[in-house]
């Protein structure tokens, strides 16, 4: 099923074996089957390097829909794009940041603790499954500059993100 805002021709009809409509929004459906088929350019070690990540994130959706959640899950997709902010956040999840911030308030919790907690928890994927540097993990994670990143990881774990990967 593909919808689409604009027309389409025929033959992308026949290439998505499926009927194309128009509507107000893009959508693509897939069928079960069709998810199961691997990527004509699946890249294995890419995937290796998501999946873990990928599955524990599927796995806390399923179970947790709290307002921390959600935008735990909003900044894990967020934060490599250098959105990390709470607007940007709010923006993901169709709320106000008023709204979310009481939201979080109410679980007793706050936009910077859940930021600082999805930074902890992606710093330590990065630095023991891969070896990205340091620079390109401050970036992921949002810094502007490593030292910030390294000042941050050590306050929360007390080891250097170079301590931590070498597993001292």
């Amino acid at each position: 099923m593909v919808e689409t805002t604009v027309p389409l021709s025929a033959t992308f009809a026949e290439f998505a074996r499926g009927p194309v409509t128009e509507s107000g929004a893009n959508a693509l459906g897939l069928r079960t089957a069709d998810l199961q088929l691997p990527f004509k350019n699946a890249n294995d070690a890419m995937w290796r390097y998501f999946e873990p990540e990928l599955k524990r994130r599927m796995e806390q959706l399923e179970i947790d829909e709290s307002a921390s959640a959600k935008v735990r899950a909003a900044l894990v997709t967020l934060l490599p794009s250098g959105r990390s902010g709470v607007d940007d956040v709010a923006a993901e999840l169709h709320i106000s940041p008023r709204t979310l911030q009481r939201q979080l308030a109410d679980e007793g919790t706050t936009f910077r603790k859940q930021l600082n907690h999805v930074r902890l928890l992606l710093s330590e994927q990065y630095l023991s499954s891969s070896s990205m540097t340091l620079d390109s993990i401050a970036f992921m994670l949002g810094y502007a500059e490593v030292n910030s990143f390294i000042r941050a990881f050590t306050m929360w774990t007390g080891k250097s993100p170079t301590e931590f990967r070498k597993g001292e």
